[in-house]
């Protein structure tokens, strides 16, 4: 068992790598005034490494945390209840759907994770994109924008489905795996409900125009995911955590 105050600073460990990699790379989205990110990664990792309740509530406050700084407020109060509820969904489900390691689970995940990844770079992620927030607290600035071309994309999702492959075969469970698939319906479907009848209409956006970000949406959870299963897995092989989703026991 983790003690209290290995928790504690877990907590703050987490809620620290959560706010980081939400604002180090935000890309707008129009239609509802939203952005997407890869905070979801740092979410899914504490999921992985430290349990739900670390990952809950480093994913609850990084994230508004980082809404309310960038200049996405409007979106803080959704975010708090909703990054905090898939966090710790992630890290209790995470627990439960452990299964047995093996090669075809392992080539069945990474698979699926390519195929995914592949899906959303091809229609999504392609050409132009800005990189970082165009805003931090009182301070307006030009985020760098930078070309990838389709090929790199491809590339960096055989890759990343190859390492996945390799993660689930050794040191993560495909069950994890789906884990954290699961919990980002759960983000993707609270931020369509508040969207579509809080902050749309708020704001004099369609409300309909809510269903527009739910591939985006989609695409941050498999993304985050697909980065938080190797890092997990290389924590754990290199003795950081163990399998119990707690942490090494003090």
């Amino acid at each position: 068992m983790v003690s209290r105050s290995r928790k504690i600073l877990l907590i703050i460990a987490y809620t620290v790598a959560v706010y980081v990699a939400t604002v180090a790379l935000q890309i707008y989205q129009p239609a509802t005034g939203g952005y997407f990110n890869l905070g979801e990664a740092m979410i899914y990792l504490a999921a992985l490494t430290a349990g739900p309740v670390v990952a809950g509530i480093a994913g609850g406050i990084g994230s508004s945390l980082a809404d309310l700084s960038t200049g996405y407020g409007i979106f803080a109060p959704a975010t708090l209840v909703i990054k905090l509820t898939e966090g710790y969904v992630a890290g209790y489900l995470a627990r439960r759907l452990r299964g047995v390691r093996n090669r075809v689970v392992a080539a069945l995940t990474g698979a699926l994770y390519t195929v995914l990844l592949l899906i959303f770079s091809v229609f999504y992620w392609r050409g132009k994109i800005f990189v970082g927030p165009e805003k931090w607290l009182t301070f307006k600035f030009e985020s760098p924008l930078i070309e990838i071309p389709l090929a790199a994309w491809i590339i960096i999702a055989i890759v990343l489905g190859i390492l996945i492959a390799y993660s689930v075969a050794k040191n993560v469970y495909g069950g994890e795996a789906a884990a954290l698939l699961l919990s980002g319906l759960i983000m993707v479907t609270g931020y369509l409900l508040y969207e579509y009848f809080v902050s749309n209409p708020l704001t004099g956006r369609p409300p309909a125009a809510a269903f527009i970000e739910v591939p985006v949406n989609i695409g941050q959870a498999v993304i985050g995911a697909a980065i938080a299963i190797p890092l997990a897995s290389w924590l754990r092989r290199a003795g950081y955590v163990g399998d119990s989703g707690q942490g090494r026991s003090e």
